[in-house]
C-alpha cells in the first residue's frame, strides 16, 4: 500500500472538491430562501385570504384533565383571536401572539353526565395540523369517543393517565367528545 493514499488532503482552493461544497452549500441556501412563502402559504389557507372554511395553521395541545374535571390547556395553535375558540370560554388564558404558545386553565371543558364526565372540545376553524391530547386520570374508565369528520382517535396508558390522542390534516374544524368516569 502506499503512505500517500493514507494522508488526507485539505481541499484545494480550486480543486473540483471544494467547488461541489460551496455548490452544495448554495443549494441549501437557496432553498430556505424559497421556504417562507411556502410556510406563509399553509398559514394563510389555500384560497390565499383566510376565508371561513380556509385551513388556517396547526393546532397542538395537550390537554391535562384533573379528578373535578379541571383542565389545563398546553401547546401552540395559530389562530387570529383565540379567544373565539369554544373551548377557550370562560378559560384563565395566556396566549403568546408572536409563538402561538398557548397556556390556558378551565373548568369550562367538562360537564357531569350521570356517574360520568364528559369533555366536549371545540376547535370550529379550519386546520391544517390537528394534534390533540387528552390526558385523563389514570383510573378513569373510558365510555366513548367521537370526533368530527377527518379526525383520528388512539387510546394508551400513559404514565399517571389515560391518553386520548386525537390527529388529523386538513380538518375544517376539530370537535372532539369523550365520555368517561373518573373512577374514584
Amino acid at each position: 500500500m502506499i503512505e500517500e493514499d493514507q494522508i488526507s488532503r485539505p481541499f484545494g482552493r480550486g480543486s473540483p472538491s471544494s467547488f461541489m461544497v460551496y455548490l452544495l452549500l448554495a443549494a441549501i441556501a437557496f432553498s430556505f430562501l424559497a421556504l417562507p412563502p411556502a410556510l406563509a402559504a399553509d398559514l394563510v389557507g389555500a384560497d390565499g385570504e383566510g376565508g371561513e372554511g380556509a385551513a388556517f395553521g396547526s393546532i397542538v395541545l395537550d390537554v391535562y384533565l384533573d379528578a373535578e374535571g379541571r383542565a389545563l390547556i398546553v401547546g401552540y395553535l395559530q389562530a387570529e383571536d383565540p379567544e373565539d375558540l369554544a373551548f377557550l370560554e370562560g378559560t384563565e388564558l395566556f396566549y403568546d401572539e408572536e409563538t402561538g404558545e398557548l397556556y390556558a386553565k378551565s373548568d369550562e371543558l367538562t360537564s357531569s353526565q350521570g356517574d360520568g364526565t364528559r369533555i366536549e372540545f371545540d376547535a370550529d376553524l379550519g386546520w391544517n395540523e390537528c394534534h390533540l391530547a387528552f390526558y385523563l386520570p389514570k383510573d378513569a374508565e373510558l365510555f366513548a369517543v367521537s370526533c368530527s369528520e377527518g379526525l383520528e382517535c388512539s387510546v394508551a396508558e400513559a404514565e399517571d393517565s389515560l391518553k386520548v390522542e386525537v390527529l388529523g390534516y386538513d380538518v375544517d374544524g376539530a370537535k372532539v367528545t369523550i365520555d368517561y368516569n373518573s373512577g374514584s
